[in-house]
Order: structure tokens, then sequence, then C-alpha cells
């Protein structure tokens, strides 16, 4: 067992913590078929591997004539070639088939003309202007797209509605999908209670972050299976965390790890597992733990309500998107300008809570916001995204480029 708790020592470096989580490596927590209306927003287990090609057959891609190019006179119409409703007989020369976009190109015909650029008198058919037709134009070729045995999506994908139309468009009705994560979420302290719980006569609070942290992980795709409180009690926590190893694939706490706190966070882990990384050196979020309870990843982020979203965001996210089975998730950052001086303090990462706004030129300005309390939840409502000052940098003037993080999966 690990005792990583505590004033002492020096503070991670940013990198050095999350070099600590990749070295987990949780696996994928397992796999499921689920139906093809019930993907969405899941990620593939499985390699989709075309039987089939797209497009099934050659087809035109307009509404128009088909017919043979050295024909492209005067041609007498024979029948029509509707999408479900093919033109079966054979296209002799100088004759054509009027077609609708997606119907089968008939045997005979390899060109396609829009109706616009075609004038019918009766059953016959001119070309207003022949000199402006090329050979096989506004065809669809079987398999152009994709040919039978094409490596289509690979394990790992995130399933949006494109890659749904394909695996659909490739007759799946079934799809192999790694199952949600089931995540613990507990609250420390004798002083929280849940919203709607009666008020006794002790100074208490309401239980925020069990809410905001159970909804950022349900965006991410988390099963979240328990959300409680630990009171300060060693046996309660220790049976409450306990429980939760055998029932999560991931456990998180906000509170009860900053140094000084009367709470028994550090003997309850002490009894069930590890803390292998503590402390980093980022702002919000400096008193963070990363360690396994029983097996099963474990995060003590802080209990300041800014502090456990923004800690959730920088480091349980990354070992979360794994245990759902991406295998290339990056976080989503830009480069953008500042529009004001920033302050941050050498050594240390500052993630200040800040509004970017977008010119019409594409270029990206930002501000930081004036109050940065880790206390102030609306802060983080208030900005739509998170402007880094490096470890090494800190203060930056007015125009200097900086990079932010937009904040859209987590407000």
């Amino acid at each position: 067992m690990s005792d990583c708790f505590g004033s002492s020592g020096a503070l991670l470096d940013v990198s050095e913590m999350l070099a600590h989580i990749r070295a987990a490596a949780p696996m994928p927590v397992g796999r499921e078929h689920v139906p093809l209306a019930q993907a969405v927003d899941r990620i593939l287990a499985a390699p989709i591997v075309a039987t089939l090609p797209l497009p099934r057959y050659t087809a035109s891609a307009m509404d128009g004539i088909a017919f043979a190019y050295q024909d492209r006179r005067c041609f007498r119409l024979v029948g029509e070639a509707l999408a479900g409703h093919p033109f079966d007989a054979a296209v002799a020369p100088g004759e054509a088939v009027s077609i609708t976009t997606g119907a089968p190109l008939p045997a005979g015909c390899d060109t396609v003309v829009m109706a616009e650029d075609i004038i019918v008198t009766g059953e016959w058919a001119k070309l207003s202007r022949p000199e402006a037709v090329g050979q096989g134009q506004n065809i669809r070729h079987a398999g152009e797209e994709v040919a039978v045995g094409d490596s289509v999506l690979s394990p790992g994908t995130p399933l949006g509605p494109a890659q749904l139309g394909m695996a659909a468009s490739l007759g799946h009705e079934y799809i192999e999908v790694h199952c949600r994560p089931k995540v613990a979420i507990f609250s420390s302290g004798d002083e929280l209670r849940r919203a709607g719980d009666v008020e006794d006569a002790a100074p208490s609070l309401f239980d925020a972050n069990a809410f905001s942290l159970a909804a950022c992980l349900k965006r991410w795709g988390a099963d979240v299976v328990m959300t409680d409180i630990l009171p300060d009690s060693l046996e309660d926590s220790v049976s409450r965390l306990s429980s939760a190893s055998r029932q999560a694939d991931l456990i998180i706490t906000s509170g009860g790890v900053s140094a000084g706190q009367a709470d028994l966070m550090r003997a309850a882990i002490q009894q069930l597992g590890q803390v292998t990384s503590w402390r980093v050196a980022m702002r919000p979020g400096k008193p963070m733990a990363f360690g396994h309870i029983e097996q099963i990843p474990f995060f003590g982020l802080p209990g300041n309500p800014v502090a456990a979203l923004v800690t959730l965001m920088q480091f349980v996210q990354p070992l979360f998107r794994q245990l759902c089975g991406m295998t290339h998730w990056e976080a989503v950052k830009w480069h953008a300008i500042s529009e004001q001086s920033l302050k941050g303090r050498f050594g240390r990462l500052d993630l200040l809570r800040g509004r970017y706004h977008i010119d019409a030129q594409g270029v990206i300005s930002v501000s930081a916001l004036k109050e940065q309390g880790s206390h102030r939840l609306s802060s983080l409502y208030d900005a739509n995204c998170l402007i880094e000052l490096p470890a090494d940098m800190e203060a930056c003037d007015a125009g200097t480029p900086v990079t932010i993080q937009p904040l859209g999966e987590l407000i």
C-alpha cells in the first residue's frame, strides 16, 4: 500500500500525472451487440468489413436520359428506369431511356445527360449541347465508394450519424460495441446533504459535485451506477468504497484529499488499495489523487466545484475514454489570441476560465473572466473555454498567442 496523501513532497507536473494515468492502461470494459438504432455515440468494438459493394449497382446520379455515348445526337425513347423499378431490357444503339436519380443504369448505356439539357419531341429526344457531353458522365459506378472486402470502420471509432448510416448501408441490423463503463461517484464530508433533504440544526451544504460530475460523465457515455456521500466515518467509508469496487469500473470521489482536512479518506484508501500519484502542479486542481481501490481505477478530486470539474476534464477523461474503447482520442485544443494581459504562477499550469469568439476572418480571440475562484460554479457556465498558461509562462501580454480548451462537452 502506498501513502501518497499529505502536504509534503514536490508537485507532479501535469504531464507526469498523465503519464501515471496512461501507465495504468485499463482495458475496455467489455463488448455487447446492440441494435443499430441504439448504437448512437457508442464505441465500435469490432471492425466492419464490407460484404457488399457501395453503390450496390451502377446507377444514374441525375434525372435525365441514359444512352450510349457514341450515339449522342438524336435518340428514340424506348422506356424509363426508376429507382426501385429498373428498365430490364438492353438499350440498342440510337435508343435512350428516361432515368431518375439512383435508378440502375440499363445495359447498353454508359452516359446520362440531365433533363434540362434534353429536347423531347414525342418519342424522340436530342441533346441541346452535344459538344458538352462527356462519356460516362453522371454515373455512379458499383463499388466506387466501398469495394467488397474493404475495412470500412475500425474498432475504437465513435458511432455518429455518418458511421451508423454506413453500417446500415452495408446491411447491419446489429453492431458490436464496447459496454458503457460503470462509474461510482462519491462526495465526502458530514457537512454535505442531498438536494431535497430536510435541513437540520447543524450548518450544511447541498452536494453539487455528485450531480455535476455525473452529468458530465453521462455525456461522455458513462453508466453512473452510484452517487453517494461518504460520511466522516472510517468504517462506513471503507464499506461503501469496497462495495463500489464490486459494481463499478471506475471510482471517483470529490473532497477529502486536501492537506489538513478533517477526513478519513487517506485511511480508507490505505485499507483498500493504493494511491500512486498525488498533488499536481495545476490550478485549479492541485489536491488530486490517482490510484486503485481493489484493482479498480480511483480518482480523488478536489472538493471545490470548479476544481472537481476541471480535474475531471484533464485527468479522468483520458482514462475514461480508454475504458470506453476509444483508441485515438485527444482533447480538443485551439490556438487563440489573448485580448488582455494574463497572470499565472511559474511552475504550474494555470487554467483560466474564459470566453472566446471568432471574427469574420476566422481569428479566435479570448479573454479571461474576472472571477476565477474555484468555488464559483457559475464561472464555468459563464465561460466557454479554459485558457492554458503553461508552467513556464508566469504571465503574458495582450496579443499573445495562447492555447484554449473549448468547454463544449463540459458545460
